[in-house]
Order: C-alpha cells, then sequence, then structure tokens
C-alpha cells in the first residue's frame, strides 16, 4: 500500500469525526450546580500519524476531563484527569483568592515557567510542543505534563502579572525524592494590547543516582508574543544547566488567520541543543501547519514535521492529522 493511499485513508478516519461537530449548539457548556457552581468541561484528540520512520498509527492521544468549583467568594478548584493513562491526576489544586494581585495556589498544578509550557495542549496552534519545552521546561523534563506538586503565589497589578511558588521537583504524581524545594518564577508585562514580554527563572536540585550527591537543575528563559489582528508571532529561549552540562533551546512560532477565528497557518522552527559542550548533537524541528476550528475547542489541525540533526541531516518527516473534540 502506497504512502498515499495512506495519507488518503489517514484523512478519512480522522475527518469521519467531523459532521458530528455541527450538531452542536454553539452555546456555552451548562454548569453543573450542587449546591455550590461547579463546571464540568473537557477533550478529547484523536491523532494520525504518517511518517518516514517509525510506525504509521492512529492513536486516542489525549482524553481529559476537568471540574471546576467556586467553593466561595475567596476559594477555587480544579481537578483534571486523564482518562486515556490509566488514568492519571492532572491537575488538583486550591486557589485562596485575596484579590487580583494576589491569589495562593497549592496542589498539583503546571509549573510557572515561559508560555508554551503553562499552554494547555488543547490550545496550542501546534500539534506539539517544541524541543526545548517539552525536554527543558520544568515538569516536562522529568515526563510529568509540566506539573509538580507545590505552592504558588500569582497575581497582576496594572500591565505586570508574575507567578512565585516552591515545588518538590520531582514532578506530578511523584513522591519526592530529597528534602530540597525548587523555586519557580515568572514575570510579565504586556505594556500594549499587541505586545508581551516576560522572564522565567527556576532554581532547583536533582538526584543523579541512587544515594549520589544531588546535582543542580536550574532552568532561565525569555519570551515574546505580538499579535496584530489576525496575525500572531512568538518566540522563546530557554537556558538550561543539568549538573556539568549546559543545554539549550529555542523557537520561533507565526501564525495567520485566513478566515478570521477559523482557518489558521502556522510556521514554527525550533532547536535544541542537548549538550553546548560537543558538537554535532542539536536538532532542529521544522513544522508547517494548518488549523480548522469548528467550535470553541473542537477543531481540526494537520502539521507536517522536518526533523533535521546538525550532523547528521535529515532524522524524521511526518504527516499528523489530529481532531480535537472539545467541550
Amino acid at each position: 500500500m502506497s504512502k498515499w493511499t495512506k495519507t488518503g485513508m489517514l484523512l478519512t478516519a480522522v475527518l469521519a469525526l467531523v459532521p458530528a461537530v455541527f450538531a452542536e449548539e454553539k452555546t456555552p457548556p451548562p454548569s453543573v450546580t450542587a449546591g455550590k457552581t461547579l463546571k464540568l468541561s473537557g477533550f478529547t484528540q484523536v491523532l494520525g500519524v504518517l511518517q518516514d520512520q517509525g510506525v504509521d498509527a492512529l492513536s486516542v492521544r489525549r482524553s481529559r476531563f476537568s471540574l471546576s468549583a467556586d467553593l466561595s467568594k475567596h476559594f477555587k478548584a480544579k481537578f483534571t484527569v486523564d482518562a486515556v493513562r490509566n488514568p492519571i491526576l492532572v491537575d488538583a489544586m486550591v486557589d485562596v483568592v485575596f484579590a487580583e494581585y494576589a491569589d495562593l495556589r497549592f496542589g498539583q498544578f503546571r509549573v510557572p515557567f515561559g508560555v508554551e509550557n503553562d499552554t494547555s495542549s488543547a490550545d496550542l496552534d501546534t500539534i506539539n510542543f517544541s524541543q526545548p519545552v517539552s525536554k527543558l521546561a520544568p515538569g516536562r523534563d522529568v515526563g510529568t505534563m509540566g506539573r509538580d506538586v507545590g505552592a504558588m503565589l500569582t497575581g497582576r497589578i496594572s500591565v505586570f502579572d508574575y507567578s512565585l511558588g516552591l515545588f518538590n521537583g520531582a514532578g506530578a504524581n511523584k513522591t519526592d525524592t530529597n528534602d530540597e524545594k525548587d523555586f519557580a518564577g515568572r514575570v510579565g508585562v504586556r505594556p500594549f494590547d499587541f505586545l508581551t514580554v516576560g522572564a522565567s527563572l527556576y532554581k532547583g536540585k536533582a538526584d543523579a543516582a541512587a544515594g549520589a550527591p544531588l546535582i543542580r537543575r536550574d532552568r532561565t528563559g525569555i519570551h515574546a508574543g505580538v499579535s496584530f489582528g489576525d496575525v500572531s508571532l512568538k518566540g522563546e529561549l530557554i537556558w538550561a544547566e543539568d549538573g556539568d552540562i549546559d543545554r539549550r533551546g529555542w523557537f520561533v512560532q507565526a501564525g495567520w488567520f485566513v478566515l478570521p477565528k477559523q482557518l489558521q497557518i502556522v510556521a514554527k522552527i525550533d532547536a535544541y541543543d542537548k549538550n553546548t559542550a560537543l558538537s554535532g548533537d542539536r536538532t532542529s524541528l521544522y513544522t508547517a501547519g494548518l488549523n480548522w476550528i469548528f467550535s470553541g475547542k473542537t477543531k481540526l489541525q494537520v502539521n507536517y514535521e522536518y526533523l533535521r540533526n546538525e550532523l547528521e541531516g535529515t532524522i524524521r518527516k511526518a504527516l499528523l492529522v489530529q481532531f480535537q473534540a472539545g467541550f
């Protein structure tokens, strides 16, 4: 069976889910009430991959369900599970809201670092996270969805926003392995409606091996984004230090809504250097994408990825098609 035949079958399988979208009423999702204000939301992602290296396959990538509760004027809670992963707990957090400039959050949630790391996979303009974010961002570098257990103070003052927190450092759904607590902080400023800039810092310790001395696990990042109507441009740069190894990564992404709020073209370039002291180990990923948004979080995404190694040349070419049903 040829690659193009497989491509047609892949697109047909995913697009077969599309008609159900148009049966939806374009009204806000209903709230479930039981004494307190509750809101149920979620999304399911069906992914098809056609690639020159590896197995071509269809899979249910994520199926997450969240329950948010306004317990009172000053207390909020949110719980998220992913049914695909056995299931697994994603978020479990409580917010104590003092004011717009001071919100205390504790439990398990995203570590405040950068922009893409703090973006839900349901809201990404590309199907996959960039290499530097998936490999270097706190919580993702240990394979736990960018989450960790800790406490954080967050808020907004005028054009500034901030998040400062302490975390175990082991990642989500894991027991801490040492007495040290990791610090994560992010500050941002939006001087104009079209411009956002910010910086992030993570200072931590990690276990190199059982019984071995702890090594540093530090991250520094800067990010910026501009948006003019239907056109957007964003980028991020991350420096990482794991013991004596320095790592680097960056991405730049551009987007254009050809049809406002419905059809978007995306182009993205990212690079990841897993050891700056060595030559030839940097990988670059080029992504071209198309987003067809039906309603809210329900959308069809098509991405073409081209992965290239600094020394070896082309590593992988892949066509990804993902349908996301959200409510």
